[in-house]
């Protein structure tokens, strides 16, 4: 199931503690494209075949094989240009041993939002941080969300800060900006950044989603 997103307080999975980072946090959006990454732990049987993933949603509630892998397999990513926005699309698997046994994995549900589109800085620009406002950070975005989170890497893809923006439909400029400090404490590096949006989704009592591409931006 989906555990949380990058930038969120650390939870517990299988029992153990873990900080929620892309790889762990389970069934999640992807920025490359408009992708479901659906996630699982290694299995514990060696005399496994082959696995095989079903999907469903709200609107077509029977389920449907969309592929066969590996056992040795630890992820699928779901790029069906089919995906519809804020529909809730349902996996699970089917574990097939060599003798030709079966397991049935539970289900988990994830559905996607549009994707922010990134206005400044531009790609690979150089900013020298405002004394008082640090640096700002501004999207669009073709849809609605009701909340949004700036997320700040370094240049080896590790999570420095994020911050959540909550907006309404009369909401004008979508920005949010890097604190001075930090910003100058990242003086003479590059900096990653990407846009997550989320939607609560009421009936469900959970978020959808998407994640922006994401820029990288040189601070002076």
């Amino acid at each position: 199931p989906h555990l949380g997103d990058t930038g969120d307080p650390p939870t517990t999975h299988l029992g153990q503690p873990i900080i929620l980072n892309d790889e762990n946090n389970g069934v999640d959006t992807v920025p490359d494209g408009d992708w479901i990454r659906v996630v699982w732990d290694p299995f514990k049987d060696s005399d496994l075949s082959h696995l095989k993933i079903y999907r469903f949603d709200e609107f077509n509630p029977d389920p449907v094989q969309i592929d066969s892998l590996s056992a040795s397999t630890l992820h699928f990513l779901d790029t069906d240009s089919q995906l519809t926005e804020r529909v809730w699309y349902s996996y699970y698997i089917d574990l097939v041993d060599s003798s030709g046994n079966t397991s049935r994995s539970d289900t988990i549900s994830y559905a996607l939002l549009s994707k922010s589109i990134l206005l400044t800085p531009e790609n690979n620009d150089t900013v020298s941080p405002d004394p008082l406002l640090g640096v700002s950070f501004t999207w669009d975005n073709s849809g609605f969300a009701s909340l949004y989170r700036l997320v700040i890497f370094d240049e080896m893809s590790n999570y420095v800060w994020h911050q959540d923006l909550v907006v309404s439909f009369d909401t004008e400029l979508l920005a949010i900006r890097l604190p001075t400090n930090l910003a100058i404490d990242y003086s003479g590096q590059s900096l990653r950044w990407r846009i997550d949006s989320f939607d609560w989704d009421e009936a469900m009592q959970r978020y959808m989603g998407s994640e922006s591409e994401e820029r990288i931006v040189h601070i002076q």
